[in-house]
């Protein structure tokens, strides 16, 4: 069995923790759908514009490249300390980007 440094543990470690809070975060998504919360329309008369349309491709292309990264590092079981730390980067930035979206819709779907 290979000895691995500490530095191979912690990085194991903290994507596995960040990408697990990731999806939790995505299933907290769908909590008033599957709890059947009372919202203060019906989903059909609630609507969110944007008005710069670029501003979906940067959050786009960071989930993109989380997906990539997800799968380089399952496809290597997480033995690849490097693409350890770019997936918990990456999974960092789409956990500060998942909350702040979720802060600015939910007073819009639940008032």
């Amino acid at each position: 069995m290979a000895i691995h440094s500490k530095n191979h543990t912690i990085s194991q470690f903290t994507a596995k923790l960040l990408v697990r809070l990731f999806i939790f975060l995505l299933l907290f998504a769908f909590a008033p759908v599957i709890l059947e919360q009372e919202t203060t329309r019906t989903y059909s008369e609630t609507f969110v514009y944007i008005e710069n349309k670029w501003a979906l491709i940067f959050p786009g292309l960071l989930f993109v490249s989380f997906l990539a990264l997800l799968i380089l590092t399952l496809r290597y079981k997480y033995r690849k300390t490097d693409l350890n730390w770019m997936l918990s980067l990456n999974t960092a930035l789409l956990i500060i980007y998942v909350t702040m979206l979720y802060i600015r819709l939910y007073p819009i779907i639940f008032g």
